[in-house]
């Protein structure tokens, strides 16, 4: 083996010493996480800000020669931009009042010539979030061009996932960070964007762990770490008591699973341990660290049933625009729109749908929803693909689609991915699988 071999092999073996350009990995976690701390870039300025930064960091990624080069062989990316790019231009046409059916009729009560839109500056603002998502996933990408650097880059965001969730957690029982409840926030203001975070970094953590073990290092200290983060992640996960995120993160531990066994990764016998190992963890740590979890999955309450109400009355809305919606990041005025005395007691307060498809769905239409889902779709394709058939950083892979799934069967019950620090992470996520999947055996 050559000397650049043998230095590729030492940086592979652990935390230390980091692997070439790990300043694109190391920056795009950070910002992440600095993102997270600052109330998940709720507040616009600091949303903006973040997709800046990693605007800078996608370009500088690309002025490097290197890495450049490993971008430019990634094959399958036409589609996904194809598909993106029309959602941009559908975004753009939204802004015209030369739509089918014309402009929205609140235009036309304030007497301007208007749009589709319900809101063009909130529209515009949505869609340069849109390009900032873009630049997540090229910075993922660049991350997830080599082996070695999209590993470190998974333990970090693990590493640093347990630190973000062990002070969420003595801070929420020590009440020095403000929230709503007794469950678990963080900074996302919402216990349950929260869960699903922290469901989505348990998940990976599991990947990341079970992953490095194979490798041979049982008792090293990076698998210790990793476990430590892991545990610390689910308990925190649990503190959430986000039932969401508890049916995603089971959801997601299946994917794990599937995909193991279908590239070879693992044997039946093995998955099963894996399963069952999982599985007495989870109630090991909803025992000890989800009281409230386990009262609300018992007692139900009335919140399944306005949630049911709230969306029938936005799926009706939809119905009544089908094709362009009312705008991106237009809920909230069309939910004041539709206040009414029969349903002001679920509707008063809302914020977002508490689904992510009918957000979609209602903001941007058809027009804008199918080429956003089916883009997603054909990442996710391009990634099991790629899980399928190479023979190294698989369980890495099958991890990152078991994230997917976090972030995919929650969107079904809540809305975290209108956090924009939450957005970025999957954007993140989703642009390091992409690359990773494409590697080969010898990168």
């Amino acid at each position: 083996m050559s000397s650049e071999g043998d230095r590729s092999a030492r940086r592979a073996a652990g935390l230390w010493p980091p692997p070439k350009h790990a300043w694109i990995a190391g920056a795009g976690v950070g910002l992440i996480y600095l993102a997270h701390l600052m109330y998940g870039g709720l507040v616009g300025d600091v949303a903006l800000s973040m997709y800046l930064v990693a605007a800078l960091l996608a370009a500088g990624a690309l002025a490097t020669p290197s890495v450049r080069a490993d971008l430019l062989r990634l094959k399958g990316l036409e589609a996904a931009a194809l598909l993106f790019g029309l959602v941009l231009v559908v975004g753009v046409w939204s802004l015209t009042p030369y739509v089918p059916g014309g402009p929205h009729p609140i235009w036309t009560y304030v007497g301007l010539k208007g749009a589709a839109t319900v809101d063009r500056s909130t529209t515009i603002v949505e869609m340069i979030k849109l390009l900032g998502l873009a630049c997540f996933f090229i910075v993922g990408a660049a991350t997830g061009a080599r082996d070695d650097r999209a590993r470190w880059a998974v333990w970090l965001m693990v590493l640093l996932g347990g630190a973000f969730a062990l002070w969420a957690f003595v801070g929420s029982a020590t009440g020095s960070i403000v929230q709503q409840s007794r469950r678990v926030e963080a900074h996302f203001l919402n216990a349950n964007t929260a869960g699903n975070v922290f469901a989505a970094l348990a998940i990976l953590g599991v990947a990341a762990t079970l992953s490095a073990q194979g490798r041979g290092r049982r008792w090293r200290a990076e698998v210790l770490l990793l476990a430590g983060a892991t545990a610390t992640l689910a308990a925190t996960m649990f503190a959430t008591a986000s039932r969401g995120a508890f049916a995603a993160i089971t959801a997601a531990l299946l994917v794990y699973l599937l995909v193991r066994l279908a590239g070879g990764g693992l044997k039946l016998s093995r998955a099963l341990g894996v399963a069952l190992a999982s599985i007495a963890i989870l109630a090991v740590a909803l025992v000890f660290f989800g009281d409230q979890l386990l009262d609300r999955l018992v007692q139900g309450g009335s919140d399944p049933q306005l949630r049911l109400q709230a969306w029938r009355t936005h799926w009706e809305a939809f119905l009544a625009s089908p094709l362009f919606g009312y705008g991106l990041g237009n809920f909230e005025p069309i939910n004041k729109s539709l206040l009414s005395v029969s349903n002001f007691d679920y509707l008063f307060n809302l914020r977002v749908p508490l689904n992510l498809y009918l957000q979609w769905l209602e903001e941007g239409g058809l027009l804008m929803a199918v080429p956003m889902f089916l883009c997603v779709a054909w990442l996710l394709l391009l990634t099991l693909r790629g899980a399928v058939r190479r023979s190294r950083m698989t369980g890495v892979l099958a991890g990152l689609l078991a994230c997917d799934a976090v972030f995919l069967v929650h969107g079904f019950t809540d809305s975290a991915l209108f956090t924009p620090s939450v957005a970025a992470l999957w954007a993140w996520a989703l642009g390091l699988q992409v690359s990773l999947a494409q590697g080969t055996s010898s990168r």
